[in-house]
């Protein structure tokens, strides 16, 4: 029975490489639009000072840091020169952005974490196909696609600032 086992798997192509794809991924260019908002220049403004202040506000005394974080505000600001305000579209790679800031990837991914925590940011996973030929699904990671977002907490720190003008 051995014999016949191992004879079949001989014969058997070598499995092919196999690139990770993170659960919850979704098809690149299919589930964007929904995602997306269009946005204009002082919305994004009004974020970015809601985060400097949450960060202040957070932040202990005697701690370096507050709930964001230095780096998060730097990317925070980055993703607000990024963003294509007619559509909302922001899909800068963690490499793009590592590049940008001159950060590590540590240090990028804690931040995008704690902007994703605190509510200022969110994003899809995404994937895209590949082409190659063969069994299985034949896709690759892509980068991410994200969102600004301004949470309560937040905006009640902007106080007058956050409102509409009469």
């Amino acid at each position: 029975m051995f014999e016949q086992f191992g004879a079949v798997l001989v014969g058997a192509p070598a499995e092919r490489e196999r690139t990770p794809v993170r659960k919850q991924s979704r098809a690149a260019g299919k589930c964007e639009a929904v995602f997306w908002q269009r946005t204009n220049s002082q919305d994004v403004r009004k974020i970015v000072l809601a985060a400097r202040r949450y960060e202040l506000a957070g932040r202990e005394p005697g701690s370096r840091n507050g709930p964001l974080g230095g780096v998060a505000i730097e990317l925070l600001e980055l993703f607000a020169n990024l963003v294509n305000f007619r559509t909302g579209r922001l899909d800068p790679s963690i490499e793009t952005l590592m590049r940008y800031l001159r950060r590590s990837r540590d240090a990028i991914v804690r931040a995008l974490k704690a902007l994703r925590q605190h509510g200022f940011l969110d994003w899809l996973r995404r994937y895209i196909p590949t082409g190659n030929q063969g069994r299985g699904p034949q896709v690759q990671q892509t980068s991410n696609a994200y969102r600004l977002s301004l949470p309560a907490r937040a905006l009640r720190l902007l106080g007058r600032m956050g409102m509409a003008p009469p």
